[in-house]
């Protein structure tokens, strides 16, 4: 008789402490999609939801894009590319159409000074890649892709907005210099 008090008392734990935790993971904030320039924005759309426990790290980088001579380059796409996307559009392997419309939803393009900013919010990672693209033919001139690898420390993690599994803050300038094509 107490070997069955014993399971039923761990069984119900167990349950009990099961559907805390799950429920615990849900998120009920909203945050409105990005969209290509031009397209009508959506109202809302559902968080991601990530794993109970699963660290995470904001990521912004900000920059200046330039030719040999120095003048700003308009018009470059830039994306900060996910952990494990190895491919770029010049030399794609795999799932095409996805890694192209993967590029196209968060990229970002450099405005009249030559600037930008791309942010993206993710698995804390040691490495970032920049891939930038010049998509608008010869516009303002034909410039070869280029990748730009970042490294991240620790010492330059802002971890003052840190909270819970978020693990803060990763900011970086940089200064890329496209070569023509």
């Amino acid at each position: 008789m107490k070997l069955h008090y014993l399971k039923l008392k761990h069984w119900l734990l167990a349950t009990l402490l099961g559907a805390l935790g799950f429920s615990a993971c849900q998120s009920s904030r909203k945050t409105a999609s990005k969209q290509p320039q031009g397209a009508p924005m959506p109202q809302e759309r559902e968080e991601i939801r990530l794993m109970y426990g699963v660290p995470t790290m904001d990521f912004t980088v900000r920059g200046y894009v330039h030719d040999p001579a120095g003048r700003p380059i308009e018009g470059i796409e830039v994306n900060l590319l996910e952990r494990g996307l190895e491919a770029t559009p010049d030399t794609i392997y795999g799932d095409q159409e996805n890694i192209r419309r993967y590029l196209a939803e968060t990229s970002v393009r450099t405005g009249e000074d030559g600037r930008f900013e791309v942010h993206q919010s993710g698995l804390p990672q040691r490495e970032l890649r920049l891939l930038l693209r010049d998509i608008d033919g010869p516009a303002n001139g034909s410039f070869a892709n280029q990748i730009v690898e970042l490294e991240v420390k620790d010492n330059e993690v802002d971890k003052r907005e840190a909270d819970g599994w978020n693990l803060g803050k990763y900011t970086r300038e940089v200064d890329v210099k496209l070569l023509p094509r």
